[in-house]
């Protein structure tokens, strides 16, 4: 059973396993994340096996041991498992506890997007999280406890946080420019000016609530190309308990009870992201990051005994409103969730030690109670000295204008707070009851709707905001757009890539709907493929307008209605479509690391495409492409192949290659940079410096890799090649028979040829067995540069692992450079020769250009081409001529290596 928490009691910490993800399943990733009991979390290094235990309040295990039963709930099948209950049962009831009490609470659920973070504060379905159960609970506690001398009040608000900027979830008026203001009372701490709270009487009623706030932050997202993963949302519910005394007059304990699902918390120091020059100039994510600050600030002050240092509450939103969650007046709980799979170890290593720095975190809560006469009297007695203030100049008789400004709002704060103390309950009801008058009928008037009715409803990432915007299609003509028409029927969408008017919908009165596009030149797809003329919608169909709209078409009237339809489904057959760099492979097929990939590139796919749409609407003259980089070309032997961005900078006519976490670095960035033109803001269009867009001429760009294969190097053996290698040494039979010997090696990067005349300067990289940091020879210019590079690697003495390098690894080199702005000729895109070992093209090459280019035509009407680059194939085909020369070295006598000696010897068998 939960105990309240007392005065200076830390943080309680759980960590919670979420339910199994059927992508894990496709993937068949391994489990790196045991809990053997109940408060230790051990994790595995996939790597190399190291443990690393970690001690909480709870650990959940959630991942398997659990049925789903008819309606919908997962119920555990072993005692290993943790259900919604349990989890309510170890923390919801001591939120309760704690708001009867009087208490502050505070609760916040922290972990990498798709961790289950919404699954324990939400829920799904029928499978309830703390947020509805807590709702529910309170006002059953709240019929049982009813006395004739006591009055109970619920209040609720709901807010986002994106970018820093607030939006009131509740409000039914546009958001002001740049978000509500976040202000500070010198008693109560830092509020959101003018946030709407709402009294509720039930748990239909606040369910409602939340419901609403649902919908506007669905539809907040969409229009603003943002993601749920990238948003914080805090729903605020405020209990009072009034009760009247006997001598006369009514004392009140107020309880704020806080519940936040935080955002994505991937790390951004990713390979790509740390040198980026714009790293300081985008807020990829202020709040989290500076969450993590506070943390560790806070354990830091209570680790070093209670020495003060300066927390950096104010330098975000998030934090100044969790102050009192973190480091003030109230109980707190975080849930940490995580992943099990090996895929995600190092995200998951990261929130466990979060999580951990949070534990020793204390906390000082106090009661809030107070007498309502005498709180209404002080008010009043601050008001009159605020008002002398004001009058008088401020405090020193020459305050400055925002000092000014700032006891005034003060001032209207203590007013608007006198005025709801001395409403009676009943008023507050009634006044908001008069606001939404017919309100409580509207769901169930949709549902019924929807029963009979031909309609669009949205899909999502987030599960929680799936099916919430249902567009219904009357018979005639429904115009599909940004601006409504004068008259007709309209369906408003906003956002990336939709004009004012983009499709037209006909319904001819027996439920045949048929799609139209207003243009050639739109951003339409039905089920992941391009519409250019007037189709016929069928039942299940997915409909994606512009860059950010994704619905699911119905039709009640037929059968066949499916409801196991999913974004990721939805972004998978996407992918289908347009990965021509997979060639004809579905979804869901090959190996392990295919379907890695796959997954990379059905969540990238989109993000390049509204990174091309919000370059068209910003009037950059950049463009965005998918290509796939394997490890051989990224200089590594091993590895899996990734996705990478190419990026055109049309105006300059130079290109770069960005990895996937420095164009997430930029993306975010963009959307900032598209966010604030839609808020009107001037400050939209940065200079080159600070735009995302825009990647300088002299940034280091990859142009081509080589490889050398090192084989004849295990025998000891001349090669006689278009790079040739020579040794001194007598040839060896089998490569075991190096190890103890003493060897050096001498590796030359001659020269190149071949450059494209858009390259200034140029250097070569690689590492050699055992070296610590990449080689670099020197950078030349030219488009023939001769960069004379010796470098000699002793082995004294040779390794069994030296031995097995040389055996069966190559060494690869790769190619920079930088470009020549405007005028340069950017046809040529690869080196033909490097100096030190040719990049040797296989003899499938052709047919396997010829393939993808033919597979990449779909994808080129939507500007998002998956192309693979000669250089990307090269691994390939270097693989395939080491499989070649082994078999040939195989060959007894087929060839002879002229020695340094001059006899001639057979080839190694």
């Amino acid at each position: 059973m939960y105990t309240t928490m007392g005065k200076g009691d830390s943080i309680i910490v759980a960590v919670r396993v979420r339910p199994f993800n059927d992508r894990e399943k496709t993937r068949n990733c391994k489990l790196v994340i045991e809990m053997p009991n109940e408060g230790t979390t051990v994790i595995r290094d996939p790597k190399t096996n190291e443990e690393k235990r970690f001690n909480y309040d709870h650990s959940y295990w959630s991942h398997d041991g659990f049925s789903e039963k008819k309606n919908g709930y997962f119920e555990p099948t072993d005692a290993h498992y943790a259900d919604q209950k349990r989890v309510f049962e170890d923390l919801g009831r001591g939120v309760l506890a704690n708001a009867w009490s009087g208490y502050n609470c505070s609760l916040f659920a922290y972990g990498q997007t798709g961790s289950g973070k919404s699954y324990s504060i939400v829920g799904f379905k029928n499978n309830k999280g703390i947020v509805p159960i807590v709702c529910e609970e309170l006002f059953k506690q709240i019929a049982d406890n009813k006395k004739k001398n006591m009055q109970f009040e619920v209040f609720v608000s709901m807010m986002e946080i994106y970018c820093e900027k607030v939006r009131d979830l509740l409000s039914s008026t546009p958001p002001p420019k740049g978000g509500l203001k976040v202000r500070e009372h010198p008693k109560n701490g830092f509020y959101v000016e003018n946030l709407t709270t709402v009294p509720v009487n039930s748990f239909k009623e606040i369910e409602a609530k939340i419901e609403e706030g649902t919908k506007m932050r669905t539809i907040a997202a969409t229009q603003m190309n943002a993601t749920s993963s990238r948003a914080h949302t805090i729903v605020k519910i405020t209990f009072n308990q009034k009760s009247s005394k006997q001598a006369g007059g009514t004392s009140m304990k107020k309880s704020e009870i806080n519940l936040v699902d935080l955002a994505g918390s991937e790390r951004q120091s990713a390979a790509g992201t740390e040198g980026d020059r714009l790293k300081e100039g985008i807020v990829i994510n202020q709040s989290l990051t500076t969450l993590g600050r506070v943390i560790k600030a806070l354990h830091d002050s209570q680790k070093s005994g209670g020495k003060k240092m300066q927390i950096p509450y104010r330098d975000s939103v998030l934090t100044c409103l969790l102050k009192n969650a973190l480091g003030g007046n109230s109980k707190t709980i975080m849930i940490a969730a995580i992943s099990p799979a090996d895929i995600n170890y190092e995200e998951t290593l990261s929130t466990l030690r979060f999580a951990d720095r949070a534990k020793s975190i204390k906390t000082n809560a106090v009661v809030n109670e107070n007498q309502t006469e005498r709180a209404l009297r002080e008010l009043r007695e601050e008001n009159l000295r605020l008002q002398s203030q004001i009058q008088g100049g401020g405090v020193s008789g020459d305050a400055s204008n925002e000092e000014i400004e700032k006891l005034r709002r003060q001032l209207a704060e203590n007013q608007k707070e006198m005025e709801e103390m001395e409403k009676s309950w009943q008023q507050k009801i009634a006044e908001e009851a008069s606001k939404h008058a017919g309100g409580a009928s509207e769901k169930a008037e949709m549902e019924a709707k929807k029963r009979k009715m031909c309609h669009l409803w949205n899909l999502n990432e987030d599960p929680a905001l799936t099916n919430v915007i249902v567009h219904f299609i009357p018979v005639g003509e429904t115009v599909v757009g940004n601006k409504p028409t004068s008259s007709g029927n309209f369906i408003q969408m906003s956002g990336l890539s939709i004009l004012a008017q983009h499709v037209v919908l006909r319904n001819d009165g027996n439920n045949q709907i048929t799609l139209s596009p207003c243009s050639e030149d739109l951003d339409i797809f039905i089920n992941g493929k391009p519409v250019h003329g007037e189709v016929q919608l069928q039942q299940n169909d997915r409909v994606f307008f512009g860059g950010n709209h994704l619905y699911v078409f119905n039709n009640p009237t037929k059968k066949g209605i499916k409801t196991d339809i999913t974004y990721d489904t939805a972004q998978a057959e996407i992918a289908q479509n347009h990965a021509a760099a997979l060639g004809n492979r579905g979804i869901g097929g090959g190996s392990k690391r295919d379907l890695i990939l796959e997954e990379e590139l059905m969540s990238t796919l989109p993000l390049v495409q509204r990174a091309n749409a919000m370059a068209t609407e910003l009037g950059r003259n950049v463009k965005f492409e998918i290509v796939l980089v394997s490890p051989e070309m990224r200089g590594l032997t091993s590895g899996l192949t990734e996705i990478w961005i190419k990026v055109h900078n049309i105006s300059e006519d130079t290109y770069f290659l960005w990895e996937k976490s420095r164009f997430m670095n930029r993306y975010y960035g963009m959307q900032e940079m598209y966010e604030a033109k839609q808020d009107g803001s001037e400050e939209w269009n940065m200079p080159k410096e600070r735009d995302p867009f825009y990647e300088p001429p002299d940034s280091p760009v990859f142009i081509a890799s080589s490889v050398v294969f090192l084989q004849s190097l295990a025998y000891l053996i001349d090669v006689e090649e278009q790079f040739p290698i020579e040794l001194r040494g007598e040839y060896v039979e089998n490569p075991s028979q190096l190890v103890g010997k003493n060897i050096a090696f001498k590796v030359k990067v001659i020269s190149a040829v071949g450059l494209p005349r858009r390259i200034l300067k140029s250097n070569c990289k690689y590492r050699f067995f055992g070296s610590k940091k990449m080689t670099t020879t020197p950078t030349v210019s030219g488009n023939t540069p001769s960069y004379g590079h010796e470098e000699t690697f002793q082995f004294k003495p040779v390794t069994k692992e030296v031995a097995d390098y040389l055996a069966n690894s190559n060494l690869y080199i790769t190619f920079w450079g930088t470009q020549r702005p405007r005028g340069a000729n950017s046809r040529k895109n690869s080196v033909s020769t490097i100096g030190s070992g040719g990049a040797r093209e296989g003899p499938n090459k052709a047919k396997r250009v010829e393939k993808m280019v033919a597979n990449a035509k779909s994808a080129e009407n939507r500007n998002i081409s998956v192309k693979a680059l000669e250089t990307v194939l090269r691994g390939v085909d270097d693989n395939e001529n080491r499989k070649t020369r082994k078999q040939s070295m195989k060959k007894a006598g087929s060839t002879t290596i002229k020695s340094r000696s001059g006899s001639k010897k057979p080839k190694a068998k």
